[in-house]
């Protein structure tokens, strides 16, 4: 079926289109994509554009290299209820983004022409008078016959899709794919959506868990509102903001990175055109958790929510709806933990590549490590046996000394065992004891961070079956 292009055809979109990309300087040849876009986790975002959507954005598409995406649907929110098509925030930003492309491909040859990405921009439900309604009785939407056709197309990759706002046009694309297409097709398009809703920021979210059991939807936020994510990456990530309603979840340390200060100096001033779009004046950013998942930084949590990352580690709630789960932070169950425990490397990660932006040599910049193990990274061993841990094949392109820890990552995995890692920060003397628990798993994280600056940390994930 063929994705309707309606939208821009409006003559008043035609013309911010043409101004934005025409504010684009011309752009020296670029290196090609070096990375086939099959290997990268798919992805659609549906953004309400409140603020914090902005400013998100920003981030998303620092990162777009990592990602193969395949939509940008503009919807309505409990909040939003209107959304914010009419006022082209998204087409500035990528405008923006077009801007840095030469120093962006010279960092990562993978980023997408600005182009594609306008290409793949539709408006979902935006109206007023269908919030709240029924998915199966809201007006139909170009956002939705999107969503239709990437879970109908022969490609076999699983589908991100992404509720920054409601989730309305989501659930009216999987009714329309039940009610009118062929069973098969249902089953396929089921086989391959994944949803990670911030929140369920309209009914459509509750009535996917009801109606629709075969979709694997994630309820960021649930079953404890002020949990998880919340006052770690949104309004409150720092303390007084947000009229001091009350005081943010993540410590001193990590506010400090979170903050005014930081936000200035790495992000919004002397990072080019993209970083100054950026809406805030500290990071407050309640809808990125969403795509962290999809970052390649080794721990491969786009294959599996439950796998825990930088996006936190939802549990299985009922079915295929998943909730929030909480690490241990110091012998206290703590959801806020289980999301602001990567803090520090996930902003690092960021002003590196906001640093991207202004750097036109390879040299002048920073580039995360190659975090490797050496052997499979799926082993079955029997209880009791040694695993000795190595991870010579470590490498860092910049020539920097590296520093590697191997931890236990036991909230993720299913043995009630902690292992003790003897030399747990060598390279290739660290091991440990395999517990007796038959059937189990444990998970060993292999973290490794460079020396340059700001410091890079990478990831790989051991996953042992206890026989």
């Amino acid at each position: 079926m063929k994705v309707s292009t309606k939208f821009f055809q409006r003559p008043l979109v035609q013309l911010v289109l043409a101004a934005c990309l025409a504010a684009c300087t011309a752009m020296p040849p670029v290196v090609e994509t070096k990375r086939d876009d099959s290997s990268k986790p798919r992805v659609i975002v549906t953004t309400d554009g409140e603020i914090d959507d902005r400013s998100s954005m920003v981030r998303f598409l620092t990162y777009a290299s990592d990602y193969d995406i395949a939509g940008i649907v503009q919807v309505n929110s409990n909040a939003q209820r209107s959304g914010h098509s009419g006022e082209y925030w998204i087409e500035a930003q990528i405008a923006a983004y077009k801007k840095a492309l030469p120093n962006l491909r010279v960092h990562h040859p993978d980023f997408p022409d600005a182009e594609q990405l306008l290409g793949v921009m539709h408006v979902g439900n935006e109206n007023e008078d269908d919030f709240g309604k029924s998915p199966d009785t809201i007006d139909d939407s170009d956002g939705a016959q999107l969503i239709i056709d990437v879970l109908l197309d022969s490609d076999p990759r699983p589908v991100h899709i992404l509720a920054w706002g409601g989730a309305n046009t989501q659930a009216n694309a999987l009714w329309q794919i039940r009610e009118h297409y062929s069973e098969a097709d249902y089953k396929r398009a089921a086989s391959k959506a994944r949803l990670y809703c911030i929140w369920f920021q309209d009914p459509a979210g509750d009535w996917i868990v009801n109606n629709l059991p075969e979709i694997r939807i994630y309820g960021a936020g649930r079953p404890e509102r002020d949990g998880s994510w919340r006052d770690v990456w949104d309004y409150r990530s720092v303390d007084g903001k947000r009229g001091n309603i009350r005081d943010s979840a993540n410590p001193q340390d990590i506010q400090a990175l979170m903050g005014d200060d930081w936000m200035t100096e790495n992000i919004r001033t002397g990072h080019g055109p993209l970083g100054a779009l950026y809406p805030q004046s500290y990071t407050s950013e309640g809808d990125t958790p969403s795509f962290m998942p999809l970052i390649d930084n080794g721990l491969e949590q786009d294959s599996d929510y439950t796998l825990g990352g930088w996006g936190g580690r939802p549990v299985y709630a009922q079915g295929n709806y998943m909730e929030d789960g909480a690490d241990d932070n110091n012998g206290v169950s703590d959801m806020h933990y289980t999301y602001y425990r990567w803090l520090k490397a996930v902003q690092n990660d960021w002003a590196a590549r906001s640093d991207w932006f202004v750097t036109p040599r390879y040299a002048d910049a920073n580039h995360p490590p190659d975090a490797r193990i050496n052997g499979p990274l799926v082993r079955s061993v029997p209880a009791g046996s040694t695993v000795s841990l190595d991870a010579s094949p470590a490498s860092d392109p910049d020539g920097d000394s590296l520093q590697f820890k191997w931890w236990q990552y036991h909230e993720a995995d299913s043995a009630s065992s902690r292992v003790m890692i003897q030399n747990p920060t060598t390279q290739s003397e660290a091991s440990f004891v395999v517990p007796d628990e038959p059937g189990m798993q444990v998970h060993i994280i292999l973290e490794v961070c460079d020396s340059g600056s700001p410091r890079l940390t990478r990831y790989r994930r051991l996953v042992v079956n206890v026989e």
